[in-house]
C-alpha cells in the first residue's frame, strides 16, 4: 500500500491556471539546513538538471483562514539551495568530487478534511557522482512521499520535506559511487529514456500474454500463469470491463481487483479501480498512454490534485459524486498514473 501511495500530478500548470487566486498567492520554500556536518564527504559541489515536467513551482498549498491556494515557488533557486545545503552539511574532511542530481519530482499538496489538513510532498530523484575520468556513476534514487496530518499542515509539511531532501544528500555524500555503468552527462539529461530500455516493457517489439499481478510483474514482463481465453468489451469502447479463463472446456470470469494489467491480444490494457475495467494503452514515443478517471468534486484543481497522488487505487481521499477522465500516462518507475489533460466530454 506504500509504494501506491508515490504518485503526483505532473501538469500543476493545468491545475494552477484553473484558479486566479492560485496564480497571485505564492508561498516560499526554503531547504532547512541540520545541525550537524559529516565527518567526511566526498563532494565539495553538486549539480541539478531540473527533469520536472513544471518547473514553474513546487506545488499548491492553503494559507490563511479560508485555505486560500497558492503556488510553492522557491525565492532562491532549487540548484543554489542544493549546493548551499552541501555546503552545510560538509565538514573540513571534503573531498573535492562532484555530484549531479536528476530531479523528476518535487512536489507539495494539501486537502482539507471534516477536521484535519492533509499535506504531501513528493520526491523522485537520482544522483550520480563524477569519476575521474570526466564520466558519472549512480550513487542512488529516492521515490517517496510524505502525508503528514494535522489542523495546519503547510509548516509542518514543508519542513519534513526538506529534511527528506536534506537526508537524502546527507547519506550519499559520504560513500563514492562504484564506476560499474559510466553516463555522459549528456546521459543524465535523458536518464529516463536510458533506464526505460533495462525494463522489457519498453523495450519488446512484442509483450507476453496473460496477466500481471502488479506493475513489477509488468515491467518485467513476468505474466502469472493464468491465461485470458475471453474478454468482454464495455459496448463499441476499448475497455475490457470482464475477462475469462477456461476451465473444463467452460468460460469462467477471472477477478479483476487483484490485477495490474493484462495483454490480450498482444495489446496491453492497464486496470483502472475506479471504473472496474481495463483500458487500453497506446505506446508513444517509448510511454505507455491510456484514458480513464479520477474521482473529483470540483474543477478547481485541489480535489484533481490529490487524486493523482492515488490514482492507482481510485482517488481514495477525493471522495464526491463525480468524476474526471483524464490522457494518463504511466509511470515507468513506480507504476503510478500521471495525468496528463482532462478529456473532454462529448
Amino acid at each position: 500500500m506504500k509504494n501506491k501511495l508515490k504518485y503526483i500530478l505532473l501538469f500543476l500548470g493545468f491545475v494552477v491556471s484553473s484558479s486566479a487566486y492560485t496564480q497571485k498567492r505564492t508561498e516560499d520554500f526554503t531547504i532547512s539546513f541540520p545541525e550537524k556536518k559529516l565527518e567526511k564527504s566526498y563532494y565539495k559541489t553538486i549539480k541539478l538538471i531540473d527533469a520536472r515536467a513544471d518547473s514553474t513551482s513546487l506545488g499548491i498549498v492553503q494559507k490563511g483562514a479560508f485555505n486560500t491556494k497558492a503556488r510553492v515557488v522557491p525565492t532562491t533557486s532549487l540548484a543554489v539551495q542544493f549546493q548551499n545545503l552541501l555546503n552545510q552539511i560538509n565538514g573540513e574532511n571534503t573531498d573535492e568530487g562532484t555530484i549531479v542530481m536528476y530531479l523528476k519530482q518535487l512536489y507539495f499538496a494539501e486537502l482539507t478534511g471534516a477536521f484535519s489538513e492533509h499535506g504531501y510532498c513528493y520526491f523522485q530523484a537520482y544522483l550520480f557522482a563524477k569519476n575521474d575520468n570526466g564520466t558519472y556513476s549512480y550513487i542512488d534514487k529516492i521515490d517517496s512521499v510524505i502525508d503528514h496530518s494535522s489542523m495546519d499542515v503547510t509548516k509542518a509539511t514543508m519542513r519534513k520535506g526538506s529534511e527528506m531532501v536534506s537526508n537524502f544528500i546527507s547519506k550519499n555524500i559520504s560513500k563514492k559511487a562504484v564506476p560499474t555503468d559510466q553516463y555522459t552527462f549528456e546521459d543524465i539529461k535523458n536518464f529516463d529514456e536510458i533506464e526505460k530500455q533495462k525494463l522489457a516493457l519498453y523495450n519488446s517489439t512484442e509483450l507476453r500474454e496473460g496477466i500481471y499481478a502488479d506493475y513489477n510483474a509488468f515491467k518485467n514482463q513476468q505474466p502469472s500463469e493464468k491465461s485470458i481465453s475471453n474478454a468482454k468489451f464495455y459496448g463499441k469502447t476499448s475497455k475490457i470491463i470482464k475477462i475469462y479463463e477456461t476451465i473444463d472446456g467452460k468460460d469462467k470470469e477471472i477477478k479483476k481487483n487483484n490485477t495490474f494489467a493484462i495483454v490480450y491480444q498482444g495489446v496491453p490494457y492497464i486496470y483502472l479501480p475506479m471504473e472496474d475495467a481495463f483500458s487500453k494503452a497506446e505506446k508513444r514515443e517509448d510511454d505507455y498512454y491510456f484514458t480513464g478517471k479520477i474521482k473529483s468534486t470540483a474543477k478547481t484543481g485541489d480535489v484533481i490534485l490529490a487524486s493523482a497522488f492515488f490514482g492507482i487505487i481510485g482517488g481514495l481521499i477525493a471522495s464526491g459524486p463525480s468524476s474526471v477522465s483524464f490522457e494518463l500516462k504511466l509511470d515507468y518507475l513506480n507504476g503510478g498514473f500521471i495525468p496528463l489533460k482532462e478529456i473532454e466530454k462529448q
